[in-house]
């Protein structure tokens, strides 16, 4: 279990709420129909708000940042055609594991990240 990241944590929380959502037929007999209907929607909001979460932690300078952290991982270079997002995960002191090419390279992504 300690090898689930927290997105995965998140889609399968995410599936388990998709799971109880379509099964509301099967709620109502155990639960009645007042109280499915009520756990039904709540399920619905939790998945829509689990779903937002999802999304934002799933872009793509936190997937570089999560292959960086992966043990048997020594550095992710960076080269010039970089877009914004990945260009400041690049330049980020934090990130000892993530990096430009070379110091040329560095100076475009420094600009690159600016936009970001």
């Amino acid at each position: 279990m300690n090898s689930i990241t927290s997105k995965q944590w998140f889609q399968i929380v995410s599936g388990v709420i998709g799971g109880l959502i379509t099964g509301a037929a099967l709620l109502q007999t155990l639960f009645g129909q007042a109280l499915t209907i009520q756990i039904v929607a709540g399920l619905g909001v939790a998945n829509i708000i689990l779903s937002s979460v999802g999304t934002a932690l799933s872009g793509q300078g936190s997937l570089v940042k999560d292959v960086a952290a992966m043990p048997g991982v020594e550095k992710v270079l960076v080269n010039a055609t970089a877009n914004p997002t990945l260009a400041s995960v690049a330049v980020d002191p934090a990130q000892q594991k993530v990096g430009a090419v070379d110091q040329g390279t560095r100076i475009v992504l420094q600009d690159t990240a600016k936009g970001a």
